[in-house]
């Protein structure tokens, strides 16, 4: 399936240059592939979601382009929110190697990074000593867990944050304290 998503990019302003992929319960499989610019000088990025079972890959979702950034990396590509449509957890990596951590929601039509909206003023780590990672309680995922630099607008010492999905598949706001899931 990933090889037959790929094969549709055939413009040369468009690579597919990574693409994650997820079976859900009910087996369609769904490729979350990072299109990255392959104009020269321009760095920018999009994360699109196809699905396909029995039938030719469709496109689902599409994220925002992502300026200054060169290339889109998961940690945890699975269905975080309980709807059926995997989720991404990971990051965006710039041309110098910095990168910061994304919360992409799989969605029919655009996806957004959830973890900008619900946690603004915070500079979360991308670092794989302190990756960003899913948690879950007894019925499956519901949130995600990201280290929080210094200073953070709750004025808590840097350290790990908990941002639980809320039933409308968006994050509430970061807290210090592991929540308990519903």
């Amino acid at each position: 399936m990933a090889e037959q998503v790929r094969l549709t990019y055939t413009q040369p302003d468009a690579i597919a240059a990574a693409a994650f992929t997820w079976t859900s319960p009910a087996g369609l499989v769904f490729v979350l592939v990072d299109v990255e610019s392959g104009t020269p000088g321009i760095v920018q990025s999009r994360a699109d979601l196809w699905v396909g079972g029995d039938s030719a890959p469709a496109r689902l979702g599409r994220s925002d382009v992502m300026p200054s950034a060169a290339s889109v990396g998961a940690f945890a590509f699975e269905d975080v929110t309980g709807d059926g449509i995997p989720d991404l957890l990971g990051y965006v990596a710039d041309s110098t190697g910095a990168s910061f951590p994304i919360f992409l929601v799989g969605a029919r039509g655009s996806m957004g990074d959830q973890i900008e909206t619900a946690a603004q003023g915070y500079r979360f780590s991308a670092d794989p000593e302190a990756a960003p990672r899913v948690f879950g309680g007894p019925h499956g995922p519901c949130g995600i867990q990201l280290w929080a630099d210094e200073p953070a607008p709750d004025s808590q010492p840097a350290g790990w944050r908990y941002l639980l999905v809320q039933r409308s598949s968006q994050l509430a706001p970061p807290v210090a304290q592991l929540p308990t899931c519903p």
